[in-house]
């Protein structure tokens, strides 16, 4: 196990062409490509000759070109052309870069750093569904992936950076249910009070009672869903990529069921939720900032920091190569917002 063996977000689908396209993931550089017919292809973004980056190079037939000397490279990473070359003579072996497995899923490109992938991506919940209305959102965080997981799951903060747009400070108490799984932490909230918000007051449904479960899945995968009916039902899903250590780009796929008045809903929601998630931007580049002048985390923890340690306590088992623990545990918790 490791964390590179898992999938993470590269691009959006549509903003792969022929062209071949940088990025940037676990502080390394990969480039990616489409085919002749279409299909999407990966390896490092360096030549095996100068390394120089195939990235500003350009495709011609099935394969990526080096812009330093016109070294071909097939989808295998191996070079099938050196125009320098005499007529019969062999291209060595070692002529080849390092292949990346690639996949396309709900309108992503996903790409595989390690050696052994797991089979495929998790899917995004209702993205583009009949019935669903979906928008997605790309935001760059000057922070690290766990940091931003726990932003997104972490419900007292939103009543300081959010306040008056999703929550103000409330003193009523409720249940909070975490639920520890072998790959993910659950956390139901109990008769949660509804606060006097923008959010609130706009989209909350009249007489019906909030059903509300925030999840971790590992190994980089928030989830919050907010049901009130089978015609109400919100859904934020953002898949975290490392940039590197301490950038994180995210991806955040938002559903929502809300009857035959979804497109309108929309029209308000979506730039709501951009403001949002950029005051989460700003309080995280404030954080991140400290992590660099202070030289690394050095957290105290209270029990109402309800996915912090469990989420830590997977990513660093995966990171020392164990197995996750097969346990699972629930506690109740009170907690206030």
């Amino acid at each position: 196990m490791s964390l590179l063996n898992d999938w993470y977000i590269a691009c959006a689908a549509s903003e792969l062409k022929r062209k071949p396209k940088a990025v940037r993931m676990f502080s390394n550089g990969y480039v990616l490509w489409r085919d002749q017919a279409g299909n999407a292809h990966a390896c490092l973004d360096r030549c095996a000759h100068r390394n120089a980056p195939l990235s500003k190079g350009h495709v011609e037939k099935n394969c990526i070109v080096c812009p330093y000397h016109g070294w071909q490279y097939g989808s295998d990473g191996h070079c099938e052309k050196i125009p320098s070359l005499a007529e019969g003579r062999s291209i060595p072996s070692q002529a080849k870069v390092r292949s990346i497995n690639v996949c396309e899923q709900d309108g992503y490109v996903w790409i595989c750093p390690g050696e052994n992938p797991s089979p495929k991506p998790r899917e995004f919940p209702h993205c583009d569904e009949k019935g669903w209305t979906t928008f997605r959102m790309k935001t760059r965080f000057a922070s690290d992936v766990e940091s931003c997981l726990e932003n997104f799951l972490d419900c007292p903060h939103t009543a300081t950076v959010h306040r008056g747009w999703f929550r103000n400070p409330d003193p009523r108490e409720m249940d909070a249910i975490v639920r520890k799984r072998r790959d993910s932490v659950e956390v139901e909230f109990e008769n949660e009070p509804t606060s006097n918000s923008i959010i609130s007051r706009l989209f909350y449904p009249k007489n019906c009672t909030l059903q509300h479960i925030d999840r971790f899945i590992m190994p980089n995968i928030s989830r919050v869903d907010y049901r009130f009916d089978e015609r109400h039902h919100f859904i934020i899903t953002s898949q975290a990529t490392p940039v590197d250590d301490l950038i994180t780009d995210v991806y955040t796929v938002i559903s929502f069921c809300y009857g035959n008045i979804g497109w309108l809903v929309r029209l308000v929601f979506e730039p709501m939720s951009r403001h949002i998630i950029q005051q989460d931007v700003r309080i995280m580049k404030l954080q991140g900032d400290n992590l660099r002048r202070f030289g690394g985390p050095d957290y105290a923890h209270v029990e109402t920091d309800l996915i912090a340690l469990h989420m830590q306590s997977m990513r660093r088992r995966v990171e020392r190569v164990l197995e996750l623990n097969d346990e699972s545990t629930e506690k109740r918790i009170r907690i206030r917002f």
